[in-house]
């Protein structure tokens, strides 16, 4: 091979090194960029349900009114819109409590990052059937959500309800339908998709529905049998990822924390039922 061609092919596997070399160098900044900035546009994840209403109508003017708009991404189940947010397609959202982010960054190995909970609706108690939890019958039906976290957040309130109890030597955040331990009225638990939840009063004696599901299917909350305690770890968290935390996560967190957004959210009635965080300010 000539000197001629043994230079021209080192020329060529430089340039193309070089230029690999300044994609990623440019990639790496890209992704600087957006974790050190609060982008104009701030794309956010939601579920059908009252929460995608809740920032529309009292966070949207908040964040406008500081220069930036929020565009609302909305997604069909409970998984996408984490798996979108570590992807970056989407800045923040709007659809967990702490139990289940938890779960979720312990077993997919996700990077995210509550930055501030929300008003939150709990369980309710519906029935089509009864009027109260005590006219069950024996064997009756009791639909809850399949899901492992928020089935075990309906058992501890079925439990709370007094309808049954658990085994005191099982982790109640890890409750499932054989943790429980006494069941006077041989009550039938029968797990299905949350979504389903409201559909199934027609076939079940009682369902215990989560508030955004029940919300959106209309159902009178002041007709509820029983309406869940919300704590603290099951209201609901606005996440962001891990490595924006101190830009559009405190962006946010500010927002929200805000006496204009608390402020709309307590005149406007919709939003009685919805049990308040511990750092909502009194009136």
């Amino acid at each position: 091979m000539s000197k001629f061609s043994k230079k021209n092919i080192l020329l060529t596997v430089f340039s193309a090194f070089l230029a690999f070399s300044l994609t990623a160098c440019n990639d790496d900044g890209n992704k600087s960029a957006k974790a050190d900035t609060v982008p104009e546009h701030i794309k956010i994840g939601v579920v059908p349900g009252p929460y995608k209403d809740l920032l529309k109508n009292h966070l949207t003017k908040v964040v406008e009114s500081r220069g930036h708009k929020l565009d609302f991404v909305e997604f069909s189940d409970w998984v996408q819109p984490d798996s979108a947010l570590d992807a970056g397609e989407i800045d923040a959202n709007l659809f967990q409590h702490s139990i289940y982010l938890k779960a979720i960054v312990e077993n997919q190995g996700l990077k995210l990052d509550e930055v501030i909970n929300v008003p939150t609706l709990g369980l309710f108690a519906f029935s089509d059937k009864v009027k109260s939890l005590d006219d069950l019958k024996d064997g009756a039906l009791v639909a809850l959500p399949n899901d492992a976290v928020n089935l075990s957040r309906a058992l501890r309130f079925a439990r709370d309800a007094g309808i049954i109890t658990l085994k005191a030597d099982k982790d109640d955040l890890k409750a499932s339908i054989a943790d429980i331990d006494k069941n006077p009225k041989h009550l039938n638990f029968v797990p299905m998709e949350a979504a389903q939840l409201p559909r199934s009063l027609d076939s079940t004696d009682l369902a215990l529905v989560p508030g955004n599901y029940a919300y959106e299917a209309k159902l009178p909350f002041d007709k509820a049998l029983a309406k869940e305690k919300v704590s603290e770890p099951i209201k609901l968290v606005v996440t962001v990822q891990s490595d924006r935390v101190n830009t559009v996560g405190a962006f946010l967190k500010d927002a929200v924390a805000s006496r204009e957004f608390t402020s709309s959210v307590n005149a406007d009635p919709l939003y009685r039922d919805f049990a308040k965080p511990q750092w909502w300010p009194a009136n």
